[in-house]
């Protein structure tokens, strides 16, 4: 019998509703000289009783039975051994080839003497439409390929990988050759074209292809394109990843005699990626809600989670908005740590960007190369620090910039990534995660008390818990804010207090001896004009209550305009208050012009709500004044420091007593400074060098990350409820109930928080009680 010009191999199973257009389809080709095999993989539903008619009608079909099921993958393995053509197509048992196909592409590859001719295909959705964003995708690309270019050009490098095997028409050897490579009882349910595919890319020598649209394949039909509505078909999507780990001796053995080996190797790891990365995204965009974590938790039974980050950041970005969620956390210490991150909005004077900058200082004396990333323009050249590269992000959207992201660290071969927006941004997970994914870990570090979120109504608390293990450590200001993540079930935390400022440190090497007060009480205040943390607006009122008190007094304001305050609108406001003469913003001073009006100063007040680390109460004692504030427990430069008189907050009318008594007697007020300066020189006996290096190798000093007591608990819970309440009122430090259904949300907010410390601390129940009745959730 003469040899046909092509194979047809068909591997079928429980097709019986598509078997038969398939078929014809096959027998409608405009080349007569073909065979058709059909590998029946043990079918249920009488698929093979359809392909028996089509045997008794036409000599070209055949048909070969398994006995057990064995996949797709042995299926094409029977038919590839038993085809007796030089060269085989593929056909699905629920797809079609157009008539021309056999005839067109034999006609290429014999004119072309190509092991591979790749053509144009249809997909034809559930509706009948075609012409989707996936089809686009599977068109030939290359007109021609030769030697190596056959697997770079079919399987490049960072792309998503493409190995369908219904695209080609083969020499039938070079199929044969990449069957005998895989050991002869290997099935693959899922994705069992793909590893296959690749083996032939690395044993072709030609590929050629054309635009014509030879075969049309139905969505939908076979294994794709379905709900992950149960474990059992999660775990079916999750075995490509099987598919693709099955052939890696196979890889390595073929490189042993490629010319290529490096280029061999590179391209299995990144369609290994691919693969994963696809995995990933079917989970993520298909799983049923209550089906998506035990999806994940057996895809990180397949791949290592080091693996899945780095697939899903570099072929499927948008699934780090999920798996932000679901990661494990990885550990510092693993590795040396030689380049470090720092991210910031933007790197100008003072605030966060004045911490950085110092923290880039000490990185660098202690033998680091630090990279600043600013995700905003803006940055002020002058502020970064010698030795130091700043690089800013252009992108605007968020894909655009998590690449940016990836493509900095791994350009900079960074290791650990010193997040400080993770109070401020709502995406730091991602890229988190797309650093991670280039081998770098991140440091969440928190520049605010940790109800800031309550006050301002948002929900990054919730955020940053619920994320928390894409984070190595994180890195917060005071031990009560260790104490609220620990009360969380959280313990990669500790706490680690700001550097000094320059201020501070110029201070404290000539601090200045202070006189008492004469008759004039000069206070000061310096920072940015700012109403909704810092409450720059109280200073006014304590002005008004020193003036009811009989004091005579005046307070400076130093610093820029912000969002809601300016000097001008400050000054109206005073003069609306009748403390114009005595209350007055002056706009923003540097250098020896602020210094100098600090030292003219008697006293520092600050009215904040709620702050992480005032660094302007050191810088202040530091100077010799002593400091008049509201109160914010949980600040470490307020603890033990009796340069420091406090209040309760709002207490303009107590703060101005306060002033009034203490500056009021030569011997209090020498004593009040003498204390700030002592205070302001422990901020100096901290080894900041040393601090920051435990942090990077994730062995923070156990001090720093004490247990939670039961004092803590108490205060966490009253501050809460407070920023609660003020998140609500807008104003008003001591605020009426709010209203019901408020409290409700607030309540089971943070309900979690009350939870955990009851079962710590069951003390704590009477209080808990109390609070959730000042919200009216009760």
């Amino acid at each position: 019998m003469t040899a046909p010009l092509v194979s047809i191999v068909m591997p079928v199973f429980d097709d019986v509703t598509t078997i038969a257009l398939a078929l014809e389809s096959a027998l409608a080709q405009t080349l007569d000289d073909v065979e058709i095999i059909c590998v029946d993989d043990a079918s249920t539903d009488g698929t093979d009783a359809v392909i028996e008619r089509f045997v008794a009608r036409d000599d070209r079909v055949r048909l070969i039975r398994h006995e057990k099921n064995a996949s797709a993958f042995q299926a094409r393995r029977t038919g590839v051994l038993a085809a007796r053509a030089e060269h085989l197509l593929f056909l699905d048992g629920d797809d079609e080839l157009v008539p021309s196909a056999a005839q067109t592409a034999l006609g290429l590859a014999t004119s072309a003497d190509a092991d591979l001719v790749g053509f144009g295909v249809t997909i034809v959705e559930g509706d009948g439409r075609t012409g989707n964003a996936y089809e686009r995708r599977l068109q030939p690309i290359h007109d021609e390929l030769r030697g190596d270019d056959v697997l770079r050009g079919l399987f490049p490098i960072d792309k998503p990988a493409q190995g369908q095997l219904w695209r080609y028409l083969f020499r039938t050897s070079i199929l044969r050759s990449a069957y005998a490579m895989l050991p002869e009882d290997l099935e693959l349910p899922r994705i069992n074209d793909l590893p296959l595919m690749f083996l032939v890319a690395g044993l072709a020598m030609s590929y050629v292809s054309m635009g014509d649209k030879l075969y049309r394949y139905h969505f939908g039909r076979g294994g794709s394109g379905h709900r992950v509505d149960s474990i059992e078909r999660a775990e079916f999507y999750a075995s490509a990843i099987r598919s693709i780990d099955s052939i890696r001796g196979a890889v390595d053995d073929l490189a042993t005699a490629h010319t290529e080996a490096e280029l061999l190797r590179a391209s299995y790891e990144s369609t290994r990626s691919s693969i994963i990365g696809y995995v990933c995204f079917q989970l993520v965009e298909r799983s049923d809600a209550d089906v998506l974590d035990m999806a994940l938790a057996h895809l990180m039974s397949l791949a290592p989670a080091e693996d899945i980050i780095r697939a899903a950041a570099r072929f499927y970005p948008v699934t780090l908005k999920t798996l932000k969620f679901h990661m494990p956390r990885p550990l510092l210490g693993t590795r040396p740590v030689r380049n470090v991150l720092l991210a910031t909005s933007n790197l100008r004077t003072g605030g966060v960007s004045a911490v950085l900058t110092s923290q880039a200082r000490y990185l660098t004396d202690a033998g680091y190369h630090v990279t600043v990333v600013a995700r905003s323009a803006g940055s002020e050249p002058h502020a970064v620090p010698a030795g130091v590269d700043l690089v800013e992000l252009t992108s605007r959207d968020l894909l655009g910039r998590l690449a940016e992201w990836r493509s900095i660290c791994r350009d900079h071969d960074i290791d650990v990534v010193i997040d400080h927006q993770v109070l401020y941004t709502q995406y730091w997970p991602e890229f988190a995660l797309a650093a991670r994914a280039e081998g770098a870990l991140t440091i969440g570090w928190i520049h605010n008390f940790v109800a800031r979120p309550v006050l301002d109504g948002t929900d990054r608390l919730e955020l940053i818990e619920a994320c928390s293990k894409t984070l190595a450590h994180i890195t917060v200001l005071s031990p009560l804010d260790a104490a609220y993540f620990r009360l969380r079930g959280i313990e990669h935390v500790s706490f680690a207090p700001n550097p000094p400022s320059p201020l501070l440190l110029d201070s404290l090497s000539h601090a200045p001896e202070k006189q008492a007060p004469g008759e004039k009480i000069r206070l000061v205040w310096w920072g940015r004009l700012e109403q909704r943390t810092k409450q720059v607006y109280e200073l006014i009122e304590v002005g008004a209550q020193l003036r009811a008190q009989g004091a005579s007094f005046s307070i400076t304001v130093i610093g820029p305009d912000w969002d809601d305050v300016t000097a001008r609108k400050f000054n109206a406001r005073a003069r609306q208050r009748g403390v114009a003469d005595a209350v007055v913003a002056i706009g923003p001073l540097r250098g020896a012009r602020l210094e100098a009006e600090i030292d003219a100063a008697d006293a520092f007040v600050t009215t904040s709500l709620i702050e992480g680390y005032q660094l302007t109460i050191a810088e202040a004692q530091a100077r010799g004044l002593p400091v008049f504030m509201y109160e914010l427990p949980w600040l470490t430069l307020v603890q033990d420091n009796d340069g420091i008189v406090s209040v309760p907050q709002g207490d303009a009318s107590g703060l101005a007593r306060q002033i009034v008594r203490s500056t009021g007697t030569r011997e209090t007020y020498l004593e009040l400074s003498s204390a700030s300066i002592a205070n302001a020189r422990r901020v100096l006996d901290r080894d900041y060098t040393r601090l920051y290096v435990d942090v990077l190798n994730g062995t923070p000093a156990h001090e720093l990350s004490p247990s939670p007591t039961m004092d803590d608990a108490r205060i966490l819970l009253g501050l809460f409820s407070f920023y609660a309440a003020r998140s609500h009122s807008g104003s008003s430090a001591r605020p009426s109930a709010a209203p019901a259904e408020l409290g409700i949300r607030l309540w089971s907010w943070a309900a979690p928080l009350g939870r955990q410390a009851l079962q710590k601390l069951p003390g704590l129940r009477p209080l808990a009680h109390r609070a959730k009745g000042w919200l009216r959730a009760r």
